[in-house]
């Protein structure tokens, strides 16, 4: 054996790695070695939840409980199928005794958080109905908005959709130094589609191998599981955080008076300046955070968040369009949606001022001199999409998609053709790192008034970026912290759990 295979078999890849079963069974117990700050149960089961006016709704859902530390570590979105809201701090030492009680096998991923590769959820470390996993890691994330949703292969994308799935946010000292409205004044927003039958009970999937290949698509529009809800709020400013735990949906979000968006945070926490836009496209698992002033407002007056329309062919099926390979969706991806209305009910004073200067979060990124750059082709074979011309295998990596820790890399994601007419936008996701955006190939192509490109923001850290088709996009990934095996992975859900994932490995140094 040469170098790198005594690297990949002993160091990157660890005997619990090497063999799952083992992860899991050293996981049933809590280290006695790691002393938490916080500690959580959380459970995964069947429950109800009152979703539509009438029956009540079947879903899956998590619930928790605070065992150690602050109560306000767990936060319940009342009457909501969606899990606990969880609330973190930086440098907090964290465990979570994740409980599965569902009839099949699951699992939690922390979606953006920089984990070791044992605690991040990986499909290869299931954990069965009845039993327990214990996740242990320690806060080194950023202030900022997060989430946590279930990551077995290949059925990552109905467990999510029948509920299994929740926010996570951490905060820090730089953040609380800035005094960004919070608690009562702090407005939390998943959106969510969803396809319903006449008895109020979740349809999913009902087009087969086409669901899957273009990503499934609901007709009605959810936010924290309820359909056009209405915020009574009072004349001053908001923090909106905005998460699109869609499985396949593109948002064009937009205030219906046509007043710019002003966005603060991204999927890695809050950007270097507050951003105006007039639109802000969001893909699935993309977060936003925006602030609503309506300190202006008169009382009695109303706005309303919606998804502005474009054309359904800026993100798939470059002649055909989303709707028509799907026999004609409903709601297909770039039509006209009712989020949710702000209505002003009181008036009160307010004395928010928004920084002009947010955060130093480039203080410690460097861009990377010109170099050998990765590049991984998005690509559909014989009704399959592919990563690298690959699809997933459960433990494998190919050697360009290894990296030793400490390392920079720039990976370019090339959305170029495939089957003929099968090119679609998709929001490519990395486990466990943050990353800068560095070019778009259509940088250089006049946008569009009203598309739907004209609302992408790259200005901020991502662990989600959406690569539009027939374009190009260069990313910068600093291989940090932990060795071990991570995923990267089309967040279409559909395209997922149809095996558009692979690992990538991170050496020791």
């Amino acid at each position: 054996m040469n170098r790198r295979d005594v690297l990949r078999v002993i160091g990157a890849a660890s005997l619990v790695e090497a063999i799952p079963g083992l992860l899991g069974a050293a996981r049933r117990h809590a280290s006695p070695f790691f002393e938490p700050d916080v500690e959580l149960a959380l459970t995964a089961g069947p429950g109800e939840a009152q979703v539509l006016p009438g029956a009540r709704t079947r879903v899956w859902r998590f619930t928790g409980a605070v065992l150690k530390g602050p109560a306000e570590s767990l936060q319940i979105i009342a009457d909501s199928y969606l899990g606990p809201v969880i609330r973190l701090r930086r440098g907090q030492k964290v465990r979570i005794r994740f409980r599965n009680n569902l009839p099949e096998s699951s699992i939690v991923h922390w979606h953006g958080l920089d984990v070791p590769s044992a605690m991040d959820g990986h499909p290869h470390s299931l954990i069965d109905p009845g039993t327990e996993f214990v996740y242990e890691f320690e806060v080194i994330n950023r202030a900022g908005t997060y989430w946590y949703h279930p990551h077995p292969h290949e059925r990552t994308g109905p467990q999510v959709y029948r509920g299994l799935a929740g926010l996570l946010l951490i905060s820090d000292d730089e953040e609380a130094a800035l005094a960004l409205p919070r608690a009562s004044e702090e407005l939390l927003c998943v959106l969510q589609d969803r396809h319903f039958d006449g008895d109020n009970q979740l349809l999913y999937m009902g087009n087969g191998m086409m669901d899957g290949m273009m990503g499934f698509l609901g007709d009605r529009i959810l936010v924290n599981g309820k359909e056009r809800p209405t915020l009574s709020l009072a004349t001053r400013a908001y923090r909106l955080r905005i998460l699109n735990g869609s499985n396949a949906r593109i948002y064009k979000l937009a205030w219906d008076d046509g007043t710019p968006l002003t966005v603060v945070g991204g999927d890695g926490g809050l950007l270097e300046r507050p951003v105006e836009q007039r639109y802000l496209a969001l893909a699935p698992a993309q977060r936003a955070d925006v602030i609503v002033d309506l300190s202006k407002r008169a009382v009695g007056s109303t706005l309303q968040l919606v998804s502005a329309p474009y054309p359904a062919a800026e993100v798939s099926m470059t002649e055909m369009g989303m709707g028509g390979m799907m026999g004609g969706a409903a709601v297909p991806n770039g039509a006209p949606l009712q989020l949710l209305t702000i209505r002003v009910e009181r008036n009160e004073t307010s004395t928010f001022r928004l920084p002009a200067r947010l955060s130093t979060f480039d203080a410690n990124w460097t861009r990377s001199a010109p170099g050998a750059t990765r590049k991984i082709a998005i690509s559909a074979r014989q009704m399959m999409w592919l990563l690298g011309g690959r699809t997933f295998e459960m433990m494998e990596t190919a050697p360009d998609e290894e990296a030793p820790v400490g390392s920079t890399q720039v990976w370019e994601f090339v959305n170029g053709p495939g089957m003929i007419g099968m090119q679609m936008a998709h929001p490519i996701h990395m486990h466990g790192k943050q990353f800068r955006v560095l070019e778009r190939s259509s940088a250089s192509t006049p946008v569009v008034a009203g598309s739907l490109r004209e609302g992408l923001l790259d200005a901020g850290w991502q662990d989600t970026v959406l690569v539009m088709p027939g374009e190009s996009v260069k990313v910068q990934v600093h291989f940090s912290n932990f060795p071990g095996l991570y995923l990267y992975h089309c967040h279409i859900l559909e395209h997922e759990d149809m095996g558009m994932m692979r690992n990538f490995r991170v050496l020791p140094a």
